[in-house]
């Protein structure tokens, strides 16, 4: 798992590191000694060694601390993010377009995905069978909707072209209804009702 990953990449780092100051300490404290005995340093000046050190080693704290907060600021931005609560969707239409037409024709509609979110998100036409009022079906092959997949950018639209091929399958006097529904937005749907004309 992912979150087991990072412990274990996270406490080698910390042992590594705990290593390393350790190291540090122990050079740290050779070099205590050496300024208080010249004469280990063949020559060179105890002091500024010393000095040298102890500058590196408050350096590379700073620095770890430094990277240590921006990490987990990023961290922390990153799980408020997922977990913060999404706007409720609302859907895309509350009342169903109605269209009409006649066996033979082919009707042409669109309609807008509006994407509310701060990053693209990527959207899928779902189709269904018309079902009409008497109970009968006709199957979602008769609409067409392209683009049938998008990405739609952040706080963009994007149109959708629709086309419906009103084929002998149709009943003349019939009412069909059927719904779209926008995959990557829940609760986004357009409703449409046909009417055959006779």
């Amino acid at each position: 798992m992912l979150a087991d990953e990072l412990k274990q990449l996270f406490d080698r780092s910390m042992r590594a590191n705990a290593q390393i100051v350790a190291r540090a300490g122990g050079v740290l404290k050779e070099a205590a000694q050496a300024a208080r005995d010249p004469q280990r340093l063949s020559g060179k000046d105890a002091r500024a060694l010393l000095g040298e050190l102890v500058k590196l080693q408050l350096d590379y704290l700073a620095q770890l601390s430094q990277s240590s907060t921006q990490y987990l600021g990023a961290v922390v931005s990153l799980a408020e993010s997922a977990v913060a609560a999404r706007p409720a969707a609302t859907d895309t239409a509350a009342q169903a377009t109605a269209l009409s037409g006649r066996v033979g024709e082919t009707l042409v509609f669109q309609f807008q995905i509006d994407n509310p979110n701060p990053q693209p998100v990527s959207a899928a036409i779902e189709l269904q069978d018309w079902t009409s009022r008497s109970g009968s079906s006709v199957g979602q092959d008769s609409l067409v909707c392209e683009p049938a997949a998008a990405v739609v950018p952040a706080h963009e639209l994007s149109t959708v072209q629709g086309r419906i091929a009103i084929d002998e399958r149709f009943v003349p006097g019939q009412t069909y209804d059927t719904l779209i529904r926008v995959a990557g937005f829940p609760g986004r749907q357009v409703a449409l009702s046909l009417s055959i004309v006779g």
